[in-house]
C-alpha cells in the first residue's frame, strides 16, 4: 500500500541577494532526512516515532504530496507521488492536530459534506457520507456548530474528514497532540478501528506509550535517519530499552 524507498531530504537556503527580502529558519543546507525506507500495509498502523525535530513531519508532508524529496521514492497504492501524484493524492487522507481547517459556524455535518463535494462526490452523496462518518467518529451532535466543539470532537472530525473519500492510506500526524488522556485513548481506538476495516495507518507521534498501544509496527527517528524498526510486541518486550533511547533522543533535540 505505502512503500518509502531511501528518502532523503535537504533544504537548500535562498541564494545570498534573495536572503534580504525573505526570513530562512538556517542559512545553511539543512539534510532534514537521509535515506528513510518504510512501508504500511492495508489493514496495519504502523508508528512513526521520535523527538519534535526528527523529522517525522517532513516525511509524511513528502508522502502526501506537499513537499518533493531530495533523492528516493514513495509510492502509494502503486503510484509515484511525484511522478503521479493526482492519482496518489486521490488514495490517501491526512490529518494534521490543528484546531484550524474547518469552517466553525457551520455544524460537523455541514463541513463533511462541504469537503465531500469539494472531493467530486455528488451532494447527496456527499451527505449521506458525512452522516456515516459523523458516526463512526462518534459525533453524535450533527447540529452542533464545529466552535463548540471540544479539542477532541476536532481531532476526530479531522479523521472524518480525511476519511471523507474514503481513501486506502490514512496518515496523522501527532493527532493526540494536547489531548487529555481520556481523549487520546478514544483516538486510539478510532485508529485501530480503521486499521481493522481495511486501512492502511502510518501515526506519527513522540509518545512511545501511545504508539506501543495502538501500532503493529513502529519505526523510530532520530535527526532524519531510522534508528529502530521492530513489530510492536518485540518494542514491548524491550519497553525500558526503548523509553531510554527515546528520552536520550529528546535529549540530543533540544
Amino acid at each position: 500500500m505505502l512503500e518509502v524507498e531511501h528518502v532523503s531530504k535537504r533544504f537548500e537556503p535562498p541564494p545570498r541577494l534573495l536572503r534580504l527580502l525573505s526570513r530562512v529558519a538556517s542559512p545553511r543546507t539543512v539534510q532534514a532526512l537521509t535515506d528513510v525506507s518504510l512501508s504500511a500495509g492495508r489493514g496495519e498502523v504502523v508508528g512513526l516515532v521520535g523527538a519534535n525535530g526528527a523529522g517525522k513531519t517532513t516525511l509524511l508532508h513528502i508522502i502526501a504530496g506537499l513537499l518533493e524529496p531530495s533523492s528516493g521514492s514513495v509510492r502509494v497504492d502503486g503510484f509515484d507521488v511525484v511522478a503521479e501524484s493526482l492519482e496518489a493524492r486521490r488514495r490517501l487522507g491526512l490529518v494534521i492536530a490543528d484546531d484550524r481547517g474547518f469552517y466553525w459556524r457551520l455544524t460537523g455535518m455541514e463541513n463533511l459534506t462541504l469537503f465531500g463535494v469539494l472531493a467530486g462526490l455528488p451532494r447527496e452523496e456527499a451527505r449521506a457520507r458525512a452522516d456515516e462518518l459523523m458516526r463512526q467518529a462518534d459525533l453524535a451532535r450533527r447540529d452542533r456548530m464545529v466552535f463548540g466543539y471540544s479539542s477532541g470532537m476536532i481531532t476526530r472530525l479531522h479523521v472524518a474528514r480525511a476519511l471523507i473519500a474514503n481513501p486506502p492510506l490514512l496518515l496523522l500526524d501527532e493527532p493526540t497532540r494536547s489531548l487529555d488522556p481520556l481523549v487520546s485513548l478514544e483516538v486510539g481506538r478510532l485508529v485501530r478501528r480503521l486499521a481493522d476495516e481495511g486501512h492502511a495507518v502510518l501515526l506519527s507521534s513522540h509518545d512511545l506509550g501511545e504508539v506501543l498501544k495502538i501500532c503493529d509496527r513502529v519505526v523510530v527517528v532520530n535527526e532524519g535517519e531510522v534508528v529502530l524498526a521492530d513489530t510492536a510486541a518485540g518494542l514491548r518486550a524491550r519497553e525500558d530499552g526503548v523509553s531510554g533511547l527515546l528520552h536520550a533522543l529528546e535529549g540530543a533535540a533540544r
